[in-house]
Formats: C-alpha cells, sequence, structure tokens
C-alpha cells in the first residue's frame, strides 16, 4: 500500500467532505465544485525544502533586489557630518631693517620773507588814507610738497586777513574824508612774519596790528609744522606734560630776558691812581691805576616775570653747540608786549614723548 505524504491526505480529507456537504445542497455547481477543490488542493501543495543552508542556496529572482532600490538605500543613508578645519594664524611679517636710513632733514626746504610797503590815497594822492607795511612769508621749496602746502595755506590766509583789515581802514577813511573833507588820523595796518627751524620743523609766529589814531588792535597766531610728515604740531603732541613744560619755558623765558638785560646793561670802569711812593731812592716807581667795576644797575621789577606770561609758544630753533638743544620760546605778557628769547631743553628731555624727540632733539 501506498503511503500518503502528509499534506496529500490532509487535502484528500477536506475535499472528501466538503463534497459529502455540497451533495446534500440541491443546486450545485459541479464543474465549480471540482476547480475549487482543485485549487484547493494546490494551494496546501508544497515542494520539500533542501537541506542546504539559505546563505549557500542561489536566491529566487523575487528575492534578488533590483539595482534601482539599491541606488534609493545609498542615497537615503545619512553621510557623516564634516568637521570643519580652522584656518592656520598667518605669522606676523617680519620688517626688514637692513636698509633703513637716517633721514636728515637740513637745508631741504627754503623760506623765503620779502618786505613790501603801499598805501592808499585821495584821488588827487594829496591825503593818505593809510598804509600797510611788514613782510610776507612763502615756503618757496620743499621735499615734502604736503608740508610746502600746508603751512602756505596756513600764512597766506593770515596774510588775507591783514590785508582784510587793510582794505577795512581805507574804506572807513575814505568815507570821512568824502562827507568832511577832511581826516582826523591816518591808519596803518602793519604785519610781521618770523619763523624759527631746527632743519625738522618748521614754526611761524604771525602778527598783524591795526592803527587808527590811538587806537590799537592786534592779532598774533603761530603755527608750527613737522617738515618730514607735513602734520601740525601741538604741544600736546610732541610733550608727556604739558603743563609742566610750559612752567618751566615760562621760568627759562624770564631768565633769559633778565640775563640779556644785565648783559646789555654795560659795568661803569673808573680808573684811580695809585699814589707815588714818597721816598724814591735809585729810580722813579711807576704810576699804576686801579680799576673799580660798578655792578650794572637793573630795575628787576621792569622786567617780566614767568606769571606775567599769558600765552607762550614753543618753537625748535638750531643750535650751534654739538649735543645742545635749543627751543626759542616766544611769551606775550599781560601788558600786550611779546617777547621771545632761546633756551636750551636738555634738562626737560624726559618731559618729550617719542615724537617730541624727533623733532625737538635734532
Amino acid at each position: 500500500m501506498k503511503k500518503l505524504e502528509g499534506n496529500k491526505l490532509v487535502a484528500l480529507l477536506l475535499s472528501a467532505g466538503m463534497t459529502t456537504a455540497l451533495l446534500a445542497a440541491c443546486s450545485v455547481n459541479t464543474d465549480q465544485l471540482g476547480q475549487g477543490i482543485s485549487e484547493l488542493g494546490g494551494a496546501f501543495n508544497t515542494t520539500a525544502a533542501p537541506e542546504t543552508t539559505i546563505a549557500e542556496t542561489p536566491a529566487s529572482q523575487s528575492e534578488v533586489p533590483s539595482e534601482t532600490t539599491e541606488e534609493t538605500t545609498a542615497e537615503t543613508t545619512p553621510s557623516a557630518t564634516p568637521t570643519a578645519t580652522p584656518s592656520p594664524t598667518p605669522l606676523p611679517q617680519r620688517v626688514d631693517f637692513s636698509d633703513y636710513t637716517e633721514i636728515d632733514l637740513t637745508d631741504s626746504f627754503e623760506v623765503t620773507v620779502e618786505e613790501f610797503d603801499e598805501s592808499a590815497h585821495s584821488d588827487d594822492d594829496t591825503v593818505e588814507f593809510a598804509t600797510f607795511t611788514g613782510n610776507r612769508l612763502v615756503v618757496t621749496d620743499a621735499d615734502n610738497e604736503t608740508a610746502r602746502d600746508a603751512i602756505n595755506l596756513v600764512v597766506d590766509g593770515f596774510y588775507a586777513e591783514a590785508e582784510g583789515a587793510y582794505q577795512n581802514v581805507v574804506a572807513q577813511i575814505k568815507s570821512e574824508y568824502l562827507t568832511t573833507g577832511v581826516i582826523e588820523n591816518a591808519g596803518n595796518v602793519y604785519v610781521h612774519f618770523e619763523y624759527f627751524t631746527n632743519g625738522r620743523a618748521l614754526s611761524v609766529l604771525m602778527i598783524y596790528v591795526v592803527n587808527v589814531g590811538e587806537k590799537a588792535d592786534r592779532k598774533v597766531d603761530y603755527a608750527t609744522f613737522d617738515m618730514l610728515t607735513g602734520h601740525y604740531v601741538t604741544l600736546n603732541s610732541v610733550v608727556s606734560d604739558a603743563d609742566a613744560l610750559e612752567r618751566a619755558m615760562k621760568t627759562g623765558l624770564a631768565d633769559a630776558i633778565k640775563a640779556k638785560a644785565l648783559e646789555t646793561a654795560q659795568p661803569t670802569v673808573t680808573a684811580t691812581p695809585t699814589p707815588t711812593p714818597a721816598a724814591v731812592t735809585t729810580t722813579t716807581a711807576p704810576t699804576t691805576a686801579e680799576t673799580t667795576v660798578a655792578e650794572p644797575t637793573i630795575n628787576e621789577d621792569d622786567l617780566p616775570k614767568a606769571s606775567d606770561f599769558e600765552i607762550i609758544y614753543i618753537a625748535p630753533s638750531a643750535s650751534d653747540v654739538e649735543g645742545v638743544h635749543k627751543v626759542t620760546v616766544i611769551g606775550l605778557a599781560k601788558d600786550g608786549i611779546i617777547y621771545e628769547a632761546e633756551v636750551e631743553i636738555d634738562a626737560y628731555a624726559d618731559l618729550f614723548n617719542r615724537y617730541g624727540t624727533s623733532v625737538f632733539f635734532v
């Protein structure tokens, strides 16, 4: 007797049972029934699996992933976020001083000062209204054209202001003359430029005075320029303690004025004959004279003191002595007088900053 496999036996029993039940019904389509039983039996009909492992068995066509599936999986896999690498800090550039040379500005610029004199008169030249006298200053040549142009602009501006004052005086007196036929006082405008230099910096003192009768108006201005860089030099830009230097220079100016006054006052010399000895034996002793020196007398109350200077300017000046540095100190006193004198500044070197040292100690 042939032994039925397990799945076939189950299929046969189910087929028999379902046949009995279906036959009990009155209207049964046997063709469709047979087809359904056949399909049901096929559903339980399986093939025995080989003894080899799944890994060793080739995959069926349905189990092989398509290329599209592989590409999709590769695209959806998140990639690792790259870590930013910081840029290396650049090394500082080294300065090559092998070709460095010290700059000597002496005689690298020229300053010209010219005197002038002009006047304004009535149409018939019988009446003089005013005069305009003084000098003009111009930097005619300089290695640094920026410095040349800058200081000329300042100087020309001051001169134009003085010239404008002169034109105003002329207009005022001319109007008086045309109204009354006479003038009470003629006018005068005086403009003065004075410069100081040590070869590196150029300082200019500018003054103009307007006189009409007993009335006098004065304006004073001052400017210093670094002829190497073209910079406008102020006291605060060259010293570390401007107040201390101002106090020192006011005292130095007062002392210099006093010393000059003592030098100007010549001592009085008188000669007193020495008496001849009474007893002369063989020769006559020569007559000698004693020189008496009278100390010069000056009234120090007439000289300005440090506290008398309201405004002070410090201009770099050249020195004839090697190793000695000087400035020209200009002081405007309370009484309106302008004083100036040279003062040595080596004792005050610690009051200057590095830039000030390069400008004043050359």
